[in-house]
């Protein structure tokens, strides 16, 4: 029963060559798949576990990834971070499916774990190796998921408006829980419509979430992350143990990334896909935060951390 829920928070991929291409799909180590109606008897005689694919049960999501904009006042390229982890916190329940082009089946495959979402990848069919490879990496370090942590709460009123607001609160790794009601574990508890937190002062997402960091302050901010603008976290945990997971999502190797946590773990290991023998640097656990570096990442990366 617990390798069924283990399994369960895996990726899926919805492959859509028919099953003359089965010994490919071996080979990328994909057992389970998602494939047209038609063709599910035909895979499942092939010896894989096939399920028929409809894609209006699930909900499509925006191609992950980092656009480079101009700065107008600064003549700097500033990376704009497309993630889908805002939408995942807001409608945990729902399933979602990636239509991605070519380079982006690792991405995704690695947001939709980090945050537990049931979600199912269509790759081009140039990267099934690529996601194949990020699949065994996830099989390898699995686990049962822990409570996702925050310590700002999101009164959501549905709004686009407040959508966005969570946009960009994820964008800076300001860790949120969208709740029902205002509620005291929360360090801060926003509702957009309030007198802290003016409808008009929202209409500009950007500043607003700037507001609620400053009102959080970032001594209270669970992680901190330094030395990249495209890296985005999610920290799950239970108080003794925690599992940050890092998703990069840009093309390029991220390295020296000094990351902060609140609370202290003085036990610290580091898995990065697509890196031979990661290991934390710079490890320290003292005055109520554990600070670490990392020397170099891919497109992504799960540090476990245990008192």
């Amino acid at each position: 029963m617990l390798s069924f829920l283990l399994a369960a928070l895996l990726p899926g991929l919805y492959w859509d060559q028919d099953a003359a291409t089965a010994d490919a799909v071996k080979q990328a180590g994909v057992e389970q798949l998602f494939v047209a109606p038609d063709q599910v008897a035909a895979w499942k005689s092939a010896g894989f576990e096939a399920q028929a694919f409809d894609s209006s049960r699930r909900v499509k999501l925006p191609v992950p990834g980092v656009q480079y904009r101009m700065d107008v006042a600064s003549a700097t390229r500033i990376p704009w971070i497309d993630a889908n982890g805002w939408r995942f916190a807001r409608h945990s329940d729902r399933p979602y499916y990636y239509d991605v082009p070519r380079g982006k089946a690792m991405l995704a495959a690695a947001e939709a774990y980090a945050y537990g979402a049931d979600a199912v990848v269509h790759p081009d069919p140039q990267d099934l190796e690529l996601f194949g490879r990020m699949l065994g990496f996830l099989r390898r370090i699995d686990q049962p998921p822990l409570p996702a942590m925050a310590n700002i709460g999101i009164i959501d009123d549905s709004s686009a408006q407040t959508g966005e607001v969570l946009n960009l609160l994820a964008r800076r790794n300001l860790l949120f829980r969208v709740i029902p009601a205002p509620d005291p574990k929360f360090d801060l508890n926003v509702k957009i419509g309030d007198q802290d937190y003016p409808r008009s002062e929202a209409a500009n997402p950007a500043a607003f979430s700037m507001t609620i960091r400053q009102k959080l302050t970032d001594e209270k901010r669970l992680v901190r992350l330094f030395g990249s603008d495209v890296v985005l976290a999610r920290l799950t945990g239970d108080g003794t143990r925690l599992r940050l997971h890092l998703i990069n999502y840009s093309d390029r190797k991220v390295e020296g990334l000094r990351i902060r946590v609140r609370g202290e773990y003085p036990h610290g290991r580091l898995a990065a896909f697509d890196v031979k023998n990661a290991e934390l640097a710079d490890y320290a656990a003292a005055d109520g935060v554990t600070e670490f570096t990392i020397p170099e990442m891919n497109v992504y990366a799960v540090i476990d951390l245990n008192k």
